[in-house]
């Protein structure tokens, strides 16, 4: 599990300007909270943030967050992005975490192989790409790996099929779908589906 040290600098609550003004300096605002301690208001330099998620584990990369000559140990539990420019974060919420203590997170679910049923002209559709589950800090995985290899057209894959190792706890139902290979007819069919329901989605808002 990738761990890293960034440091923040405490903050008192700001107006909107304030805010901008940090945020131009490349400064993103957030919050420290969990642990039954008082949440904190900080800042942190938005490339240390960058860098975070910029690792393998991405949102579940272990900080250091040292602050004030302490430390906590902290995972990213949100981010807030600007709507324009969506590579540039806005807000942080940073959750204080014991690395005795199992707690929740959305694991990346990949697949690997190629299904039987694309060799025969089938088409791949990944329902879910991420699970939820249970562990310790230290134990997450940065991803399931699912060999699709033997998939054939109109078969599906489930979490039931997810293969996980050590004290891991999965959350997500285990009936749910993650993937399906579609015979062709069926997949162009429910390519014109979404494409519909795209436009009548555009519709509504011009409309509006």
């Amino acid at each position: 599990m990738e761990r890293v040290q960034v440091k923040a600098e405490p903050r008192t609550p700001a107006s909107k300007g304030h805010l901008r003004q940090l945020r131009q300096k490349g400064l993103v605002p957030g919050v420290v909270y969990g642990r039954n301690k008082e949440a904190v208001t900080v800042t942190v330099d938005g490339k240390d943030l960058a860098g975070v998620l910029g690792h393998s584990s991405g949102m579940n990369t272990l900080v250091d967050l040292a602050m004030d000559g302490g430390k906590d140990t902290v995972m990213v539990k949100e981010l807030t992005r600007d709507i324009l420019y969506h590579d540039r974060l806005t807000h942080v919420d940073f959750i204080r975490i014991s690395l005795e203590d199992k707690l929740e997170v959305n694991v990346p679910v990949q697949l690997i192989g190629e299904p039987q049923g694309v060799r025969d002209g089938g088409v791949v559709q990944q329902s879910l790409r991420e699970v939820v589950m249970k562990c310790l800090p230290t134990a997450i995985p940065e991803m399931i790996e699912l060999d699709v290899t033997g998939l054939g057209t109109g078969q599906s894959l489930t979490v039931a099929d997810l293969v996980t190792t050590g004290d891991v706890e999965m959350i997500s139902d285990s009936a749910e779908v993650v993937v399906t290979v579609l015979a062709p007819r069926v997949a162009e069919e429910e390519e014109k589906h979404e494409e519909a329901a795209e436009a009548g989605a555009e519709e509504e808002t011009e409309e509006g």
